[in-house]
């Protein structure tokens, strides 16, 4: 879970060079953290996860009521449109920073690099809760193993309609959904799906079974 929320996740953030590239990156974050504390992912859930982390502990107070402001018109725009709608503007010019969150005619003003910011630290925060509360770690299971099978079963129907010849290589990507759940050393993680022997390579698993009748079994 490091791996995907940290490097990927974060990092796609960090490194989003354009204003709205990372406006973009930042909206994507927002909506799928929301939803390991939702525990829901379609179609009909995008608002109610984003709303969920932007209110949330994670990210700072004064950005809690602009909520549904920001997912119709900073949310919405971006990950749509590529611009934001009318009533936001967001920019990375640091002679407004001091003009974060204040409201024009034009609409409310959004300093990027301060919410790129506080949006970072709150995913932070919030995957050091993750590493350790079960829950989350079984709404973390549960929606990507949800978003594997919707889009595994879409993929199914497609090339069974259009009759499509598959490759039966083993073909391995870098991130999320070629994965695949280990456990590994007490923890859950998530390691790109590969073949088993390049599995060996990296990771040991070892599953310790407790005999019914051994009450002071140790693993």
């Amino acid at each position: 879970m490091s791996k995907l929320i940290e490097d990927n996740l974060i990092g796609a953030i960090r490194s989003a060079g354009d204003v709205l590239l990372k406006c973009t990156m930042i909206a994507t974050a927002v909506e799928f953290c929301g939803s390991f504390l939702t525990k829901e992912t379609n179609k009909g859930t995008t608002e109610s996860n984003f709303l969920e982390f932007w209110k949330s502990r994670y990210i700072p107070s004064k950005y809690h009521e602009i909520g549904e402001l920001m997912y119709e018109v900073f949310r919405n725009g971006v990950s749509h449109s590529f611009i934001a709608k009318g009533g936001v503007i967001p920019s990375g010019e640091e002679k407004s920073a001091k003009k974060h969150l204040e409201f024009f005619e034009q609409g409310i003003f959004i300093y990027v690099p301060e919410l790129e910011k506080d949006v970072i630290a709150g995913i932070s925060r919030f995957l050091e809760d993750l590493k350790n509360k079960s829950e989350l770690q079984e709404n973390y299971r549960f929606v990507l193993s949800e978003l594997n099978r919707v889009g595994k079963e879409r993929y199914d129907e497609f090339v069974k309609k259009y009759k499509i010849q598959v490759s039966q290589e083993t073909i391995a990507g870098d991130i999320f959904p070629d994965i695949q759940f280990v456990l590994a050393g007490g923890s859950l993680d998530l390691i790109p799906h590969h073949t088993g022997s390049t599995i060996s390579k990296h990771i040991k698993v070892e599953i310790k079974v407790k005999p019914a009748n051994e009450e002071n079994f140790k693993a």
